[in-house]
């Protein structure tokens, strides 16, 4: 069906914005030669971190910056809310495709393909890619728009050829394609990471099948990761920043005989449930000699969930607050 919503045109808004105000924000704009715009975040201001992030939700959420005291320790933190959050979590910020781009080159007198650029996208340019096919068929969502705008977790930027290939997938010219580029070992690389507390919260359901149809708003809050030296610590402590102090909290609408079996559902959500919860990820991560997919799926969620049901007034609240897993991973006495 075509979409009520275009995320790429309501994300393209806060792009302009962006590039207006590149110098303020201290965000490097880039003209390719293909006419494609890579905007560098690498070097962003807290501002331009929640640019980003709205940018990643489709202009579909609200990012704002708040504090949380980590017991004697002052931290920064975020908040994001959305009042569509299946099309601005799941068709947008989601990072679910994998751009890939590879060339013949001569190695030893045989010719092979080597990597040139690899790095998983999130954001508007999903939907109207549609390369996750099984997953926007499932939410009844595509989006139409003759610009496209994606987000990179990485400090390589993308060339011609990339924006060629997100281009031609997503059926835009390569003059309306805009790649936003953040590693995750920089201040909008974090920020951006954290912006991600709903997402990750309802991608934890839906692995367990909690249907996302009745999830009619989502609010969520974590502490924005100190800055890491390289993204290999980043990924561990904006990770840990999520799953051991991310709080979520959904308003739903479903039939009282229905909600006892989503109550049990959102008890299985949390973090804390996983078999590989409980030490800093970046440790975790070290034990299976840093295969990701031998850690437990399950541990990528918030800390608490809370959720409460509007046709019956009732909420559950599952899940907790781990300061102690969080001071660890920050390196914090």
């Amino acid at each position: 069906m075509e979409a009520p919503l275009s995320v790429n045109k309501l994300a393209l808004e806060i792009v302009k914005r962006v590039i207006a105000n590149k110098e303020i924000l201290n965000v490097s704009v880039n003209t390719l030669s293909n006419r494609a715009t890579v905007l560098d975040f690498s070097k962003g201001s807290y501002g331009a971190g929640k640019f980003l992030s709205e940018i990643c939700l489709g202009g579909l959420g609200i990012v704002k910056f708040t504090n949380y005291m980590l017991d004697k320790h002052y931290i920064p933190a975020i908040t994001v809310n959305t009042s569509e959050p299946i099309i601005a979590c799941m068709a947008s910020q989601f990072a679910g495709w994998n751009v890939k781009l590879k060339r013949e080159v001569e190695i030893d007198g045989e010719i092979k393909k080597k990597k040139i650029f690899e790095s998983l996208g999130s954001g508007p340019a999903r939907a109207l890619s549609l390369v996750e096919k099984d997953l926007y068929e499932e939410l009844g969502y595509k989006d139409d728009a003759d610009c496209a705008i994606l987000v990179f977790e990485t400090a390589i930027l993308p060339n011609e050829e990339v924006m060629e290939l997100v281009a031609k997938k997503c059926g835009v010219s390569p003059s309306n394609t805009y790649a936003c580029c953040a590693p995750t070992a920089c201040l909008c690389g974090s920020i951006q990471v954290a912006s991600r507390i709903v997402e990750t919260g309802i991608h934890k359901l839906h692995e367990l099948h909690f249907p996302l149809d009745v999830i009619k708003y989502g609010f969520g809050t974590t502490t924005i990761a100190p800055i890491a030296k390289d993204d290999l610590k980043a990924m561990g402590v904006t990770n840990d920043s999520l799953i051991a102090t991310g709080s979520v909290y959904y308003t739903i609408e479903t039939d009282k005989e229905k909600q006892e079996e989503l109550w049990e559902l959102v008890k299985k959500a949390p973090s804390n449930t996983s078999s590989s919860y409980g030490k800093p990820f970046i440790e975790t991560f070290k034990e299976v000699d840093y295969k990701f997919y031998d850690i437990d799926p399950g541990l990528f969620a918030p800390a608490l969930y809370t959720v409460n049901n509007l046709k019956t007034g009732k909420t559950i609240s599952a899940g907790a607050i781990n300061n102690d897993l969080l001071k660890l991973s920050y390196g914090l006495s």
